[in-house]
């Protein structure tokens, strides 16, 4: 409560006060708390006093930038209350080199690099910049080596506490490198802000950890909207390997040289073949299916598919006519000559990318499979242009270990039940303390419908191609009828763009916004800083953007008062039936007995609340959610005060009356 900069309100106490109990023994916490309860805010102001008392630092995890954002707005809330402790509380909001390399932000090629191929390529820029190679050299690392420029940012930074954007725009007109700077500021912060994979990608949190100059056992963890992070870690633990990915292969071997592997018996581009050949025919034999009479049969409604074990290494060797060994042989052949090309290209001033080191990296990982924590499949998503090899990570906790080994871990988020699923999947104690608070605000200030006579069901579209003109109608009615700001989210793009293609949605009489699926942060940002200026000019119609649940949109962005008053859910969010969803269903059947509650249910019942959660940021806000949908129902356990409609604008027009 020393640094809590605003009136306390329900809960808030309660949260700080066991926070600084499982702070103080060493503990670990799930917690969950509505949104907009000020879990961000209460989370800082007690493990910065913890810090600040011990000598301790704090690792703050986001999954987006617009959450680090967020947390950079609240301790400076926290300074402008505490003063006198200006100089100790600041905090560094850490992006990827991909946003923060000023370099790779204005050059395409170098925007798209992994985290290991921007840092290898900024090595070389550096001993350049050394040793006065001007062609390749670094106009914004040449100025950080300037001690007085440095001196001058690191001041200002400390001064205005910007959040990362703020920091890369003013480094970029200063001409110096925001990246290396954060390294010099993270040694003397309390509070580091960074994104999952510098705390989980083992290269980066070694990284981190070097910068930060303290070991994990003194470092306090913080995970935010941590019901993300499972299926974060089950990605970054996943590989995959693509016709794209052996194309690129064939490339390389005609343009580096096309040695032959094995004292000349197998050429690198002939093995690549080979490879796509075996990928083509598992895609056909298990996502097709077998060819009959040389006639192909009606390919299954899902894309992937799973494979046996060791079916894709089988074929290979069975094909080469080689042996397990030979196999491991060629493996580690591919990854010399690969590491070859890195080193080319680096040299070139270029991205040290090499699809033959990556082919080499997939095998090695591939054929070492923990085959109880993996699933192997083949999945072809893009109509038979691109299909893939995946070996998918079921169990998050293999790469969750880094957990232990910190002072205290607090994962919290809006909508983690069952909290118990959330420990399990990411291997923690059994005494993990898990509380659940209940919300502040008033629940007559939210008003949640759905309607029984519409549904995204893929079956029920099929059968009644009236559904979606219903839900259509609805969301048109309700856009045109009340002049609020509107959001309509989505269960995927897919669906939204079904509902974009119909000529009915030009009836809506009203501003509309659609976020794209591979829209940039910047892009993103302005979008939804157009839709809430329209909620918040006086007298105006209001505006209505179109999103999808699960996405940057709904997680984690503030809407408060008039910038969203009402939230039109269309559908559902179930997982699609996939190979990997089915799967990972098993996996958690077999482990937990709670395939379909911890893969299904929940995963579901947490998209819904988020979306709706958008609505009510504080006391005085309002608001209506209708979820289109009349499977609804069955997550009452979830959203316990959601009611019937028969007369939807009555309804809400009663509501916001």
């Amino acid at each position: 409560m020393k640094l809590f900069p605003y009136k306390p309100r329900k809960n808030q106490i309660a949260i700080m006060q066991t926070l600084k109990k499982i702070i103080d023994n060493r503990e670990n916490i799930i917690f969950e708390s509505g949104t907009g309860s000020g879990k961000t805010v209460c989370t800082l102001s007690s493990t910065l006093e913890c810090v600040l008392e011990n000598n301790k630092k704090i690792i703050y995890t986001t999954r987006t930038n617009a959450q680090q954002r967020q947390v950079i707005l609240e301790l400076r809330a926290i300074r402008q209350k505490n003063k006198k402790l200006c100089e100790n509380l600041f905090g560094v909001g850490m992006q990827g080199r991909s946003n923060m390399c000023i370099l790779a932000r204005n050059d395409p090629e170098f925007s798209n690099g992994t985290a290991e191929e921007l840092s290898k390529l900024c090595s070389t820029r550096k001993k350049n910049t050394k040793s006065n190679n001007k062609g390749k050299n670094c106009i914004y690392y040449q100025n950080f080596l300037d001690i007085e420029k440095t001196k001058k940012i690191k001041q200002w930074f400390k001064t205005n506490l910007p959040t990362a954007e703020e920091f890369i725009d003013y480094c970029e007109k200063k001409q110096i490198c925001p990246y290396e700077i954060n390294k010099i500021l993270m040694r003397e912060s309390k509070l580091v802000i960074v994104p999952y994979i510098y705390v989980f990608d083992t290269m980066i949190s070694n990284m981190l950890l070097d910068c930060m100059s303290v070991p994990e056992e003194d470092i306090i963890l913080v995970v935010d909207e941590a019901h993300n992070l499972p299926d974060f870690i089950r990605d970054l633990n996943s590989a995959q390997l693509s016709l794209y990915m052996l194309n690129g292969c064939l490339f390389e071997a005609e343009k580096f040289g096309d040695p032959s592997m094995l004292d000349g018996r197998f050429p690198v581009s002939a093995f690549c073949k080979t490879i796509i050949d075996v990928v083509h025919d598992l895609r056909d034999t298990f996502v097709y299916g077998i060819l009959e009479n040389g006639i192909r049969r009606i390919p299954i409604k899902n894309n992937d598919a799973f494979i046996p074990s060791h079916e894709f290494e089988t074929e290979i060797i069975s094909r080469l006519k080689i042996t397990s060994k030979t196999l491991r042989d060629i493996v580690a052949d591919l990854v010399a000559y690969g590491e070859k090309i890195q080193e080319y290209r680096q040299k070139d001033g270029k991205l040290p990318r090499s699809y033959i080191h990556k082919l080499g990296l997939f095998l090695d990982f591939w054929t070492n499979l923990e085959l109880d924590q993996y699933a192997k499949l083949i999945v072809d998503a893009s109509a038979g242009k691109n299909p893939r090899i995946e070996s998918f990570c079921l169990d998050p906790s293999v790469g969750a270990n880094i957990l232990h080994r910190f002072h205290s871990t607090i994962h919290m988020s809006g909508t983690l039940e069952p909290l118990e699923e959330y420990r399990d999947s990411m291997g923690l104690a059994e005494n993990t303390e898990l509380i659940s608070f209940p919300s502040p605000f008033l629940s007559k200030n939210r008003r949640i419908f759905f309607v029984n006579d519409v549904s995204t069901k893929y079956d029920e579209m099929i059968k009644d191609d009236k559904t979606m003109d219903r839900m259509i109608g609805y969301v048109t009615e309700i856009c045109n009828t009340f002049p609020k700001n509107t959001m309509v989210f989505f269960p995927s793009f897919n669906i939204m763009s079904m509902f974009r293609r119909n000529e009915d949605i030009c009836n809506i009489n009203r501003c509309t916004f659609f976020e794209e699926q591979k829209m940039s942060q910047i892009a993103l940002m302005d979008l939804v800083s157009d839709f809430k200026e329209q909620g918040n000019h006086e007298n105006g119609d209001g505006a209505a953007l179109f999103s999808v649940m699960g996405g940057r949109i709904s997680e984690g962005m503030d809407f408060p008062a008039e910038q969203l008053e009402i939230a039109l859910i269309v559908g559902i969010p179930y997982p699609k039936p996939t190979a990997r969803q089915r799967g990972l269903q098993r996996y958690y059947d077999i482990k937990f007995r709670k395939g379909w509650e911890y893969t299904v249910e929940a995963p579901t019942a947490r998209k819904l609340l988020q979306s709706i959660g958008r609505l009510i940021r504080d006391e005085k806000d309002r608001g209506v959610a209708v979820i289109f949908d009349r499977r609804a129902p069955r997550f009452k356990r979830y959203i316990k005060d959601m009611k019937e409609s028969k007369n939807l604008l009555k309804d809400v027009s009663d509501f916001i009356a």
